[in-house]
């Protein structure tokens, strides 16, 4: 089972499905900042050394899309 077939699959459940949903607004928060930093040029590090963090917190930031 894939990845997507188990999301489908865990979906189908009630509670589930109103916890993900419940997600939206963060989700498509990440996607806009995704989608900034694309169209600034900007790497996962410059936008690290922007806020002062590591790349890898952004990197993690930017996984919960997928």
């Amino acid at each position: 089972m894939n990845h997507n077939e188990l999301r489908e699959q865990a979906l189908d459940d009630p509670l589930v499905r109103a916890a993900y949903d419940a997600l939206e607004t963060e989700f498509v928060l990440l996607a806009s900042m995704l989608e900034a930093r694309r169209r600034a040029g900007m790497t996962q590090a410059d936008v690290a050394a922007r806020m002062g963090t590591q790349p890898s917190a952004i990197a993690r930031l930017e996984g919960a899309l997928s």
